[in-house]
């Protein structure tokens, strides 16, 4: 009997032990999977960063140089300058408002592709559209615009 009594006392916590044990691997082993993760997702950041200084360091392929950026002198955020300069030119809209809309640029969802050209969202409240524009820097506030292609929505 007593030797019965001394392995139940053991079972209990030998069992209770294998069970917290095994609650703990899957999650370590997840735990490092996530770290591992996070790693190449730096390195892939931190890669894309240093292999191009388009869209100020977010990987994209568009937007403007280092270089085009100092080449225009516009400030802080050329890109923001050069679709407000575009957001006053509602005279560039390929297309009328309708049901009595008035268009105009949805700057937040227009993109500075490069120095060259931009690609521009418009709308009244009832159509929208996309356009196509290639634009110059005069000076230091002169810019020329010049509509290559749209499309309604």
């Amino acid at each position: 009997m007593r030797r019965s009594s001394n392995f139940r006392r053991y079972l209990i916590p030998l069992v209770l032990l294998g069970m917290i044990i095994s609650l703990l691997l899957p999650r370590n082993e997840k735990l490092a999977a996530e770290l591992e993760q996070e790693a190449k997702q730096e390195a892939t950041k931190e890669a894309a960063k240093n292999a191009r200084s388009y869209g100020q360091g977010t990987g994209r392929v568009y937007g403007l140089t280092e270089n085009d950026r100092r080449d225009f002198n516009l400030g802080a955020n050329p890109e923001r300058r050069i679709l407000q300069e575009l957001g006053k030119r509602t005279d560039l809209i390929p297309q009328k408002g309708v049901l009595g809309g008035t268009m105009a640029f949805v700057l937040q969802e227009s993109v500075v592709l490069n120095r060259h050209w931009v690609l521009a969202v418009f709308e009244d409240g009832h159509v929208r559209g996309q356009a196509l524009y290639e634009y110059q820097i005069n000076g230091q506030d002169e810019f020329s615009w010049k509509l290559l292609a749209s499309q309604p929505d």
